[in-house]
């Protein structure tokens, strides 16, 4: 059958096939899991045709995406490459992290470790990283809750602001040498659970608040918990303090195929292959939208670290939101999950992925599901996959970190909690 595939697409796509590398091949059986498997467009109820176009699209536009998957009912039934990369790559994916984040607290609290969503942060916190007594009663008033609504810290910092005040606060954040106790310095918001300020300072309480809780790195929690179960590979956690708190906001780097079993981890309401990895409860508080990012928003549309987007009646989608075009969009009305990663720099990562979902997936969605597919589509597809797969979309001068790659680019240490009688 492969070697039939191959001759359609040398016939029908001469000029591209002579280009190209070759199709990726299937899915190793070590990727494969009762939860999560592959299918067809198809036989999921998805018009290739669109796919087609989709794939057409990212290659005449150029763009600098790396890569797009579609599931359907836990199936890959779309997976596009750039820039030569294979599915072993490891991906930056911004503040999507903060999303993985939230799915650790839920862990945490989950097996009675953290004690729960409405405990404060001075709970849960050894109480010498408080500067002192005032401190500690500052955040007596702060809960988990609002840690994971963006609804406790005033410490806004670059990218999200650019003013002398808070450039300098981005650069002692970075220079603390434990980042969570900076943290508990800043101010706090007016009124926390109504107050909203996205910011990368607050969910640093969220992974200081794992690693006193557990003794471990978030990293290493996220291996025995979550990472482990799911099967994922290469991933990295950059941007540790010198305590080894990793960083709450963003530093993973995970291959678009884990974040793809993530975002079905939560489709299936936190179980894989029958066990219960995270509980059900905590992912429907998570997707529950209950702050307002904008005042002038009609409704709620942030959760637990995740955004509320609509893309038409019927598509509203829970998304794990990274700067620069990094995506998992979860839709339960159709069972779906689209994973994009990129590095878009010119400020469009919001727009691109709307016409992803506007113009190619949902119109996509339109088949009933068990459709025999047209082989010339499929051949044309394979070959389009194929040749975008061949083109380099990383830009020039590419931060590091953004780059996908194989090998870690940071080496990870273990969690040191320091010595109350000794100082932070």
């Amino acid at each position: 059958m492969i070697r039939i595939l191959i001759l359609a697409l040398i016939v029908l796509e001469p000029s591209r096939a002579a280009n190209s590398p070759p199709p990726l091949p299937p899915l190793p059986a070590s990727e494969l899991s009762p939860s999560f498997g592959t299918s067809t467009p198809e036989a999921e109820g998805l018009d290739s045709a669109k796919l087609l176009d989709l794939t057409n699209w990212v290659n005449d536009g150029k763009l600098p995406i790396f890569s797009i998957l579609i599931s359907r009912d836990g199936k890959l039934v779309f997976e596009l490459y750039t820039s030569s990369l294979n599915r072993d790559a490891a991906h930056y994916v911004m503040s999507v992290t903060k999303s993985i984040t939230s799915a650790l607290i839920g862990i945490a609290i989950d097996k009675h470790i953290i004690p729960g969503a409405d405990a404060t942060v001075g709970k849960v916190l050894p109480p010498w990283l408080f500067a002192g007594p005032p401190d500690l009663q500052r955040f007596s008033g702060v809960t988990v809750k609002d840690v994971l609504g963006m609804s406790a810290l005033d410490a806004s910092e670059p990218p999200h602001s650019e003013t002398p005040e808070d450039i300098q606060r981005g650069k002692d954040f970075t220079a603390s040498k434990n980042r969570t106790v900076f943290a508990l310095t800043q101010k706090i918001l007016p009124v926390p659970g109504i107050s909203y300020q996205y910011n990368d300072i607050t969910p640093q309480l969220a992974t200081g608040m794992i690693a006193y809780a557990t003794s471990k790195t978030a990293l290493q929690f996220a291996q025995d918990t979550l990472f482990g179960p799911l099967g994922f590979r290469n991933q990295e956690w950059m941007g540790q303090d010198a305590t080894g708190i990793d960083n709450g906001a963003y530093g993973l780097r995970l291959r678009p195929i884990d974040m793809q079993k993530f975002g079905n981890l939560y489709l299936r309401a936190g179980n894989w292959n029958g066990k219960q990895l995270v509980s059900k409860a905590w992912i429907d508080l998570s997707f529950h939208p209950w702050i307002r990012t904008q005042p002038k928003l009609r409704q709620p549309n942030y959760g637990w670290y995740w955004w509320s987007d609509t893309f038409g009646a019927g598509w509203t989608a829970h998304v794990a939101n990274g700067w620069r075009g990094q995506r998992i969009a979860v839709i339960p009305e159709h069972q779906m999950v689209v994973t994009v990663t990129g590095d878009i720099e010119d400020g469009s990562e919001d727009k691109v992925f709307d016409e992803i979902m506007r113009n190619f997936i949902v119109p996509a969605s339109t088949l009933s599901k068990g459709r025999a597919p047209d082989a010339k589509i499929t051949a044309q597809l394979t070959a389009a996959l194929a040749q975008v797969r061949g083109e380099d979309r990383i830009p020039p001068g590419a931060e590091k970190r953004m780059v996908p790659s194989v090998t870690p680019k940071e080496k990870h240490h273990e969690f040191s909690p320091g010595n109350p009688a000794a100082g932070k």
